[in-house]
């Protein structure tokens, strides 16, 4: 443990309450103190917890806020209750013969006197115990090495050989499964729309004996203890009994910006699993659908997706964090023009669109929902905490994080910064890279000799103000068929429940059918904007539910997996046949896709048609309400300072 003097401690705290406006010294800046030193008994015991000294520091910040910018005294005064605990680590170094107290002391003081904020954090995160971190205080002995557990890393004949794996992922693997003497990763699992590594992996003992296979996920630290966190709050006790479960804590190394998750599949495998993308080239687009809605949707329907509670809202607060940030400025610490546009809540859309390259603009009371110390870069977004569907995202490149902090969850009250690209921008950049046969910018776009789509990058935003009669119910968030398992007796199992949250019901099938189109019904063609066109017309005789003479092509055959979804996303409507929350969400998930670079283009080809072809059902058939006692954004102001 790294002999830290009580002065330097202190010095460490001044510098936090400073970084924090808040020119006192409390218990909680005693704490985050001993998380910042590298290698430190309290960054120790987190992660003994599954958690990393900065995601800690990161939540205490949050609870406590930052202060105002003007001092009310002079000095930087310890708080009585900072005091005490001070006088509790000098008894305790007294006790044990020092005069000085070192870091161990305050650390026991700090637990011992468990009403202070670090240890409500610490209670909210799941360290509810105090007897249990008093204890661990006492006795862990800490030396912080880097020097990794050497664990041999087989792969199986399933693992591309082109997929290496990174030093960081494999160091992670050998922390994961410390005490073992070899691992075999089986396969690699595709991921949804984040950039998470998930892996088949076989824990093998010294004696050569092989555990059941599990499935570790590896990503950014905060990502991976905020899906701890959700599966806490959101899916541990509402799995069926037979699923996918994280067992152990995270395992986030103090010394690697990744951390990594188990599922552990509870139902004992005698083989290694495999994911519905990977069955789904040898089963028939028939035995697809049933599987989907005889074994997936029954066993999570009672506690997840049958919730039935009525849920009005309003659609830019569940589906404005699928589109592209409507903003990316670069910050600037300039003084502010009188011309200069100022955006709060609420905000009126109008007027965004009307900004352009080079405007300057300051926005107030957004939380800070990412920060990107490798890119100077921080998201932003409306909403009352750190959560990735939060609307009106805003991305601030240029931010010099050693000379300004910003912590997750903050509120940012005033940040000023010039429009770099708008998310109008974005999506216009994002169809002109697939290479579109018809005018990008027209109003209507044809998709066969007759009829004409409207363009989706332009019409969608008449949605946003819209209201929608649907269901809440605790939902995946990203239910795609590389999150959906098959188990023993073809049993279902789902993983990755980083997004799950309570949400709009069919969110989740809207999700699936899209990552159906673009995986499955695509790659069976030729990728093309005719292909595109075609597959689309046969959607539209799926949504007229008419027949679809599925001996044409492969790709028209794969439709019938499209028509059990519906099926199943039938029983899932707020009311009987309106289909307008379905045809909602599939604007919105269609449009994602149009900016997921990890899609193909063929795939993106057909959503960014199928975004469009669903507002035309909006404006024909099904039209979402469009009144509501609550004012909408567009009811509302983005001032413009004169």
């Amino acid at each position: 443990m790294p002999n830290i003097e009580l002065k330097d401690i202190l010095i460490a705290a001044r510098q936090e309450a400073y970084r924090m406006r808040h020119f006192y010294i409390g218990a909680e800046h005693l704490f985050i103190a001993l998380l910042q030193i590298r290698g430190s008994l309290a960054s120790h015991i987190v992660q003994h917890y599954g958690l990393t000294p900065e995601y800690v520091i990161n939540a205490i910040r949050r609870k406590l806020g930052k202060g105002g910018k003007h001092r009310l005294w002079a000095d930087v005064p310890k708080t009585p209750r900072a005091e005490v605990i001070l006088s509790i680590a000098n008894d305790l170094a007294l006790d044990n013969g020092r005069e000085q107290i070192n870091e161990r002391d305050i650390l026991i003081a700090l637990f011992e006197e468990y009403e202070n904020i670090p240890m409500r954090v610490l209670i909210a995160l799941g360290l509810n115990n105090p007897r249990e971190l008093i204890e661990l205080a006492q006795n862990t002995a800490t030396h912080s090495s880097s020097q990794q557990p050497y664990i041999r890393i087989d792969f199986g004949q399933h693992f591309e050989p082109t997929d290496k794996l990174s030093r960081d992922e494999a160091f992670i693997l050998r922390r994961m499964f410390y005490g073992y003497s070899q691992i075999r990763v089986e396969r690699r699992l595709t991921s949804g729309y984040s950039s998470a590594t998930l892996l088949v992996v076989t824990p093998i003992h010294v004696d050569k004996r092989e555990d059941a296979a599990v499935i570790v996920k590896i990503n950014q630290v905060d990502s991976i203890l905020d899906e701890a966190q959700r599966y806490e709050a959101h899916v541990k006790t509402k799995l069926p009994p037979m699923t996918a479960r994280i067992e152990d804590k995270p395992i986030a190394p103090e010394q690697s910006d990744l951390a990594g998750i188990k599922y552990t599949l509870i139902a004992g495998y005698d083989r290694v699993p495999k994911d519905l993308r990977a069955i789904m080239a040898t089963w028939t687009p028939k035995d697809i659908g049933e599987w989907l809605k005889n074994e997936l949707f029954p066993p999570f329907s009672h506690s997840w997706w049958k919730q039935n509670r009525p849920f009005r809202f309003q659609v830019w607060r569940e589906y404005d964090w699928l589109l592209p940030p409507v903003l990316t400025l670069e910050f600037s610490q300039k003084e502010f023009p009188s011309n200069g546009h100022v955006i709060r809540m609420p905000i009126k859309r109008a007027k965004l669109r009307r900004l352009d390259y080079g405007d300057v603009v300051a926005v107030e009371n957004f939380i800070v929902q990412r920060v990107y110390p490798d890119r100077n870069t921080i998201q932003l977004a409306v909403g009352n905490n750190t959560d990735s569907t939060n609307a009106y995202k805003i991305e601030v490149r240029g931010v010099n994080l050693e000379e300004n902090t910003y912590y997750r969850g903050e509120v940012v009250e005033n940040l000023v910064g010039t429009v770099w690209q708008t998310r109008a921008q974005q999506l216009l950049l994002a169809l002109r890279a697939l290479e579109p046969d018809f005018d990008a910018q027209a109003e209507k776009i044809p998709i066969n000799n007759k009829e004409k789509i409207p363009n989706p990058i332009l019409a969608y935003e008449g949605l946003l103000d819209s209201y929608v009669n649907g269901t809440l119910c605790t939902i995946h968030g990203d239910l795609h068929p590389g999150n959906i398992m098959i188990g023993p007796n073809q049993s279902a199992f789902l993983i990755d429940f980083a997004h799950t949250r309570d949400g709009h019901t069919i969110f989740d099938w809207v999700t699936l059918e899209n990552s159906i189109l673009n995986d499955y019904v695509m790659s069976a063609t030729d990728g093309s904007w005719d292909a595109a066109r075609m597959v689309v017309n046969h959607i539209i005789k799926l949504n007229g539910g008419e027949f679809i003479d599925t001996t044409l092509s492969p790709a028209i055959a794969r439709l019938e997996t499209v028509r059990y979804i519906r099926e199943i996303a039938r029983q899932c409507l707020a009311e009987d046949d309106k289909w307008s929350e379905y045809y909602t969400a599939l604007v919105f998930c269609g449009l994602r896709t149009l900016t997921w670079e990890t899609a193909s283009i063929g795939g993106r080809r057909l959503m960014y048609l199928v975004a469009g072809l669903a507002i035309r059902e909006l404006r024909t058939r099904f039209r979402p309400s469009s009144s509501s006692e609550t004012p909408s954004p567009d009811d509302t102001d983005m001032s413009l300072s004169l």
